[in-house]
């Protein structure tokens, strides 16, 4: 199996060595299988002959140029740019064309692509994925959705997969991106290498989500995320919100959809879902205290909320401590 993992000056250490890191695992465990599917053979490709990282270490790469056969499957790796308007430039970048075609040119020729975290945006910048499903890094999809809005974005997915495009989230899923790959050929060595790896059984990103990074870009969220936290205690009503913001609910509304793709309602959910599993990891306090810190009169509500947006309950949310 032939991938080429294509990058650019930028390119993130961690990603890129999540890629490389998974594959070489399954290449080493493909041996144990009775019936060993065929052995990967990636490589990084480039405009020239290397690319300076993120962190500044050259990354020796194959010129595009003496690329001759095609891949069965081609990855774009993130690059080190966290924020959404450097971000932008960067994958508009006249420099960057020759990415961008050969993103289109294999996407015409049925290759398979896959992209994770800041690399999605070459994938939705080059148009192959207007009209299917997507996930990004949750910190970007405001970004994401508004400059790409023929996309179907769900940023809360840690893996999607579109007709011959796979998409993950944020840096390590670099990982769960390239066993997705892996599981397309072997199911049984995916499950191999994810075990060995100890990477997480997750689908979703919605655990490690920030409300007030995702608010960041537009100055009504922002203020509405502040006004949330400072009335987390209360049952308050979204039009008082919207009336002391000075706008409208409707506007309120519009706002949060365009960005954020939820309502005003379920981001106030997610920013006292936030802050309950906070305090359900860091204090001793009962369910039904956490429930009251948060607006909610019992703990019933709280509860019906975490098994909505995370699929969880309180107790394996606050079982679910970093293990350090």
């Amino acid at each position: 199996m032939d991938v080429g993992i294509f990058v650019v000056d930028g390119v993130g250490d961690l990603g890129l060595g999540a890629l490389l890191g998974a594959f070489s695992t399954a290449n080493v465990l493909r041996k144990e299988l009775d019936h060993p599917p065929a052995a990967w053979n990636v490589r990084t490709v480039s405009l020239g002959s290397s690319v300076l990282s993120g962190s500044g270490k050259l990354v020796p790469t194959v010129p595009l140029s003496q690329v001759s056969a095609p891949f069965d499957a081609v990855a774009v790796a993130a690059v080190s740019v966290f924020e959404p308007g450097p971000l932008v430039e960067l994958v508009s970048d006249p420099g960057n064309a020759w990415l961008l075609d050969r993103i289109r040119s294999a996407h015409a020729h049925g290759v398979h692509l896959a992209a994770a975290c800041t690399g999605t945006f070459f994938l939705a910048e080059s148009g192959v994925l207007d009209g299917s499903p997507a996930t990004t890094s949750w910190w970007l999809g405001a970004s994401f959705r508004g400059r790409y809005p023929g996309v179907d974005l769900d940023e809360r997915s840690i893996v999607c997969h579109g007709d011959g495009i796979t998409t993950a989230g944020a840096s390590l899923s670099h990982m769960d991106m390239a066993l997705s790959l892996v599981y397309r050929t072997s199911p049984e060595l995916a499950e191999r290498a994810r075990r060995y790896l100890a990477i997480e059984d997750r689908t979703s990103q919605a655990d490690y989500i920030i409300p007030e990074v995702v608010a960041r870009g537009n100055p009504l969220i922002v203020g509405y995320e502040r006004w949330v936290r400072e009335h987390i205690s209360d049952q308050f009503l979204i039009t008082t919100a919207a009336r002391e913001l000075g706008v409208t609910e409707r506007s309120l509304q519009r706002a949060t959809r365009a960005a954020l793709g939820m309502s005003p309602k379920d981001f106030a959910d997610d920013i006292r879902l936030d802050r309950a599993t906070g305090l359900l990891r860091t204090t001793g306090l009962t369910v039904e205290a956490v429930a009251r810190e948060v607006g909610y009169v019992n703990a019933s509500a709280l509860r019906a909320l975490a098994r909505r947006r995370r699929g969880m309950s309180l107790a394996e949310i606050r079982a679910t401590r970093a293990p350090w």
